[in-house]
């Protein structure tokens, strides 16, 4: 690690999902327990890989599990075109993160060393996390990522306790009760300089938490603020509780195509029975125009992410109305579902149909004012990258009515 307040050279995460989860009672390893349609790891995974500055993310699991795949990993071998702004891309790299899966061993402290040893070479802090904390916010690990690079050796994110809490001695006798306002119930992701963790590690011991081998060190440790979302999946409670999480979470819909194929149409019927806020990057680049801006190119999609952004953090949800036409854009809109902590649905609307898109493009009127509706030569020359990862709706011949029933029946939902 470098001076205090230096910026690191990388950040690295040791997502610990190798526990057998017994406690759980699900007959596999909790870290592979389904949530939501997606194994809990994949939630933890998917969170660190979001966080700004890291680098490189090393999952360690049950030797058996070493095969695993990672779903929520999205290459992406688009480069950016140089005529738009760096906007456009915003959150797209998170997705571009590396993730490398390694076996764990007998104790969790094995686990960890294994993590770390996979690590590159270029990360000077290090972030423990237990994949079972799934959904743990953003903020949590740049609070700790914070105090690291300000010169902390040893963070670790914790909550003040409500309860009374007793030490008890084997015989069941009270020992002591210690003053609850000093009591911080600890967290994940527990952050450290490389070396002051390394340091940690060299003896060998094991210990349930990496900040107690820190403390045996004579390494002082610092708490931030943890956070009620980072609580950790154990019980059958716990996981109950991850399944009402997600079922409250606002959701991010995209819909997107060509012109022509029933985007706004379809946005606004869906914003509207789901009373949802609905976002028309069309509205808000003319609006950029009319403001004086002489070109647009990539503002009306930042200006759309900004907006979704605040709309999902405030617990409403977003329907997005954009062509989103290459890969990077996608994934930018899949970085503020992640930020905002919802879910997403993405949707792809086609016209297999041409004489009926085509009739549909030249058929329009604009409904904002100044805005030029492109020709149906526009959209044939339109850069435009199919979605396969989406789900794709074919438009041609239904009503509005219909496109919403099937956006609302087929689309799987998933986070960010």
């Amino acid at each position: 690690m470098s001076d205090a307040g230096t910026a690191p050279r990388g950040v690295g995460v040791v997502v610990v999902a190798a526990g057998s989860g017994t406690r759980l009672g699900a007959g596999i390893p909790k870290a592979f327990v389904d949530v939501g349609g997606r194994r809990i790891v994949d939630w933890a995974v998917d969170g660190a890989r979001a966080v700004p500055g890291v680098v490189h993310v090393v999952v360690v699991v049950p030797p058996a599990y070493v095969e695993m795949p990672i779903p929520p990993r999205r290459d992406v071998d688009v480069e950016p075109d140089p005529e738009l702004t760096e906007a456009l891309y915003a959150g797209a790299a998170a997705d571009r993160v590396p993730v490398t899966v390694v076996a764990g061993g007998a104790e969790r402290s094995d686990s960890v060393r294994a993590g770390l040893a996979a690590l590159g070479t270029d990360i000077d802090i290090v972030l423990v996390h237990d994949a079972a904390r799934c959904f743990t916010p953003a903020a949590v690990y740049e609070r700790v990522i914070a105090a690291v690079v300000a010169g902390d050796r040893a963070v670790v994110p914790g909550l003040a306790v409500v309860d009374t809490m007793k030490v008890v001695g084997p015989d069941g006798l009270v020992v002591y009760t210690p003053d609850r306002s000093r009591v911080r119930a600890i967290q994940t992701p527990q952050g450290f300089a490389r070396v002051a963790l390394e340091q940690a590690h060299a003896s060998g011991v094991h210990a349930s938490d990496d900040a107690m081998l820190a403390e045996e060190c004579g390494i002082p440790v610092r708490v931030v603020d943890g956070d009620p979302l980072a609580f950790k999946v154990t019980t059958p409670a716990d996981l109950d509780q991850a399944h009402k999480l997600l079922a409250s979470a606002p959701t991010l819909w995209v819909i997107g195509g060509l012109p022509g194929t029933g985007k706004t149409t379809a946005g606004r019927v869906l914003a509207a029975e789901e009373g949802a806020t609905h976002l028309r990057v069309d509205s808000i680049e003319v609006a950029l125009l009319g403001a004086g801006i002489d070109e647009v190119t990539s503002e009306g999609y930042a200006a759309l992410y900004a907006v979704a952004r605040d709309q999902l953090r405030l617990g409403g949800s977003v329907v997005a109305d954009l062509v989103n036409p290459i890969p990077l854009t996608r994934e930018a809109l899949r970085a503020v579902a992640r930020d905002a902590g919802a879910s997403i649905r993405e949707i792809q609307l086609v016209c297999s149909d041409a004489a009926e898109h085509r009739r549909r493009v030249e058929n329009r009127a604009a409904d904002i004012p100044g805005h030029r509706l492109p020709t149906w030569a526009d959209v044939e020359a339109r850069q435009f990258e199919a979605w396969p990862e989406s789900v794709t709706i074919d438009t041609a011949g239904l009503d509005v009515e219909a496109i919403v029933r099937q956006i609302r029946g087929r689309v799987p939902e998933g986070r960010g």
